[in-house]
């Protein structure tokens, strides 16, 4: 006969009752969350179908207005999803995306961390210098993204401008092209990241919370 496992009392109790040190706090509010996994699902579109319209690939037999379609819809939603990012940032006055003068500072002691040249990374408040640089990045390229996308879409009937800025429609691909080979290379480093740096911090990202772990002494 089998030994009945007497279940846990759930955690919040425990924590009340100080069994776990540390506190648990909303890291990732309802509105972050979203924009995270719907900007994710709706880029890994952009990508994909991009390169598919950049070079088609043999192996696929995929039709050209089909795979267009994806991608102006993908295009689309990530759009959306950025507006709701930057709605929500405005109203609770969330300034964690805009990278400040320390953040350029410390990135170099960042990066030694990374390089094993640290043994302890630089102090960080919600992103690490790393983190609010890359993402900032990824909302201004994709903003820029989308308008050459936007011009192109047009064929040169309306945003005539952003063609002559870039210096025409071959310049314009190579642009975002560049763009897409940035996120391509940038996405897995900020993966790798999340799954071996912090797991706290990634299960923020789907239940919003994380355990605070308490002040040292000394």
């Amino acid at each position: 006969m089998k030994r009945q496992i007497k279940l846990r009392k759930p955690f919040s109790k425990e924590l009340k009752k100080g069994k776990v040190k540390g506190e648990i706090i909303l890291f990732q509010p309802l509105w972050v969350r979203i924009f995270h996994w719907g900007f994710a699902l709706s880029l890994t579109g952009i990508l994909l179908s991009g390169l598919e319209l950049h070079k088609p690939a043999e192996f696929l037999a995929v039709n050209y207005g089909d795979m267009f379609k994806i991608h102006v819809i993908s295009s689309w939603f990530a759009l959306g999803f950025v507006a709701i990012r930057c709605t929500d940032a405005l109203l609770r006055r969330d300034h964690s995306l805009i990278p400040k003068l320390h953040n350029f500072k410390l990135f170099p002691k960042l990066l030694a961390y990374y390089l094993f040249l640290r043994t302890s990374p630089p102090p960080r408040r919600k992103y690490n210098s790393g983190q609010a640089l890359m993402y900032f990045s990824w909302f201004l390229l994709f903003l820029l993204a989308s308008l050459l996308g936007f011009a192109s879409y047009w064929q040169g009937e309306h945003l005539v401008w952003a063609w002559r800025l870039v210096g025409g429609f071959q310049h314009l691909r190579w642009i975002k092209f560049t763009i897409t080979i940035y996120f391509l290379a940038t996405i897995p480093v900020h993966i790798y990241l999340s799954l071996t740096e912090n797991l706290s911090h990634l299960q923020a990202i789907v239940s919003g919370y994380e355990r605070k772990p308490p002040p040292k002494k000394g």
